[in-house]
């Protein structure tokens, strides 16, 4: 499994708006575009000012690279599966470890969750 990183500019897509989990979306395959996969893990980062820029979500590569019609230039499917950006200009990273397998143990997902919640839970007390 590849890793890349898609880069966006809010003049052009701007990710604090676009990111929703489940959803499906088109990005330009440009740079590495024979190494991409269905499968392969994407993080979504936006360029630009300091108060915006930054890492906004993950999601996974659903296509091989195809030449899009009306592009001029090679796109590739991508499903969206996790949003970091909660509508305050934050990143929230609720959890990090080290995978050993495919699978993702429910433990470490049920501390993500929770940590959200906790997040979600103090946030709307202070605000």
């Amino acid at each position: 499994m590849n890793v890349f990183v898609f880069q966006s500019v809010p003049e052009r897509y701007d990710l604090r708006e676009a990111i929703s989990p489940g959803a499906k979306d088109t990005w330009y395959a440009t740079r590495y575009r024979n190494k991409m996969n269905p499968g392969d893990l994407v993080f979504f980062w936006m360029a630009g000012d300091e108060h915006f820029r930054g890492l906004y979500g993950w999601g996974k590569i659903i296509s091989t690279p195809y030449l899009k019609s009306g592009w001029e230039s090679h796109g590739v499917d991508v499903s969206y599966e996790v949003r970091f950006y909660d509508g305050l200009q934050l990143i929230i990273l609720t959890n990090g470890f080290q995978k050993k397998s495919q699978k993702t143990p429910k433990r470490e997902i049920e501390l993500a969750k929770s940590r959200k919640q906790n997040y979600l839970k103090r946030r709307k007390k202070d605000g």
